[in-house]
């Protein structure tokens, strides 16, 4: 993979261990251009989220350590090695994470939490964070912005706690929003409106997006590209509206025969990947059984 200079984020041979020798992301290669929406896809377990957090520099795992044969964001070298307990923020990055319940400070007001991203990022005066606050709780749909931040998380929907982390996220005016599942805790109306609104603010701040999530659907709405993961490897890149076309891997053509459609609303028994005969079986010692397609 060579640098062309019109690269946002390029990975190359990215892997991530734990406990010395248990690989959870081996030799993942690939680029995000500037604007661009990508999806990393992948069932539980393939190592979408600790690539991601890799990436980040939020991997905190004390046996955890990544390496990478190159890693540039912005046109600049990134060095990551042996994992700290302590985060490490990479300027330009910012991350939603699965659930705004969670990472969100539960004691804390959403000012407080406002105002200390957005002063940790530059000197503010308290009034200038508190403008800037409003500012961005508006533009992600939050009604009455003023009652808002005077709320804890535990006062606020899980519609409304996600949109608070997405503008949490934003307000720093990163180049590139890293999304971890940022719909799989709300239901399916709410997921598309907080989709909608990713989009949206993106869009507007020209902010490239790297999500993670398990469905493919959304992937096909909502970004340009598709990186599919398996037991920790890339093996398809495919073009969002062409992943059916352009799907080289069995385990990506199995990924999209699971999506319910309505061809098979009178199946008795939905396609999955445990009965799907495209993805490849292996023993114990790494070879492909018999009768399983090879990838």
């Amino acid at each position: 993979m060579t640098d062309t200079g019109h690269n946002l984020l390029a990975v190359e041979s990215a892997r991530v261990t734990y406990a010395g020798d248990v690989a959870a992301v081996k030799d993942a290669s690939f680029t995000i251009s500037p604007g661009e929406h990508v999806a990393i896809v992948g069932e539980s377990g393939s190592g979408k989220t600790t690539l991601a957090l890799a990436i980040a520099g939020l991997l905190t795992a004390g046996d955890a350590e990544c390496s990478f044969s190159r890693f540039s964001f912005d046109g600049c070298p990134v060095s990551r090695g042996r994992v700290s307990p302590i985060p490490h923020r990479t300027p330009g990055m910012s991350m939603v994470f699965q659930n705004a319940m969670t990472s969100l400070d539960p004691v804390a007001t959403v000012g407080a939490q406002f105002r200390d991203v957005l002063r940790g990022l530059s000197k503010l005066s308290r009034k200038e964070a508190r403008r800037r606050s409003l500012t961005w709780l508006a533009s992600v749909g939050l009604r009455n912005p003023e009652r808002v931040l005077k709320l804890r998380p535990y006062e606020l929907s899980g519609g409304m706690r996600q949109r608070v982390m997405l503008a949490l996220a934003m307000c720093g005016e990163p180049k590139l929003l890293i999304a971890d599942e940022p719909t799989s805790a709300l239901d399916a109306s709410v997921s598309r409106d907080v989709m909608d609104l990713i989009r949206s603010v993106t869009e507007r701040s020209h902010t490239s997006l790297l999500m993670v999530t398990h469905d493919i659907d959304l992937c096909r709405m909502y970004v340009d590209k598709v990186i599919v993961m398996y037991k920790g490897e890339i093996v398809d890149i495919c073009a969002a509206d062409r992943i059916e076309d352009e799907a080289t891997h069995p385990y990506t053509r199995a990924l999209t025969e699971c999506v319910p459609t309505l061809a098979s609303a009178d199946l008795d028994r939905l396609p999955t990947l445990d009965h799907s005969a495209l993805v490849p079986v292996h023993d114990r010692e790494g070879s492909l059984l018999e009768g399983a397609v090879p990838a």
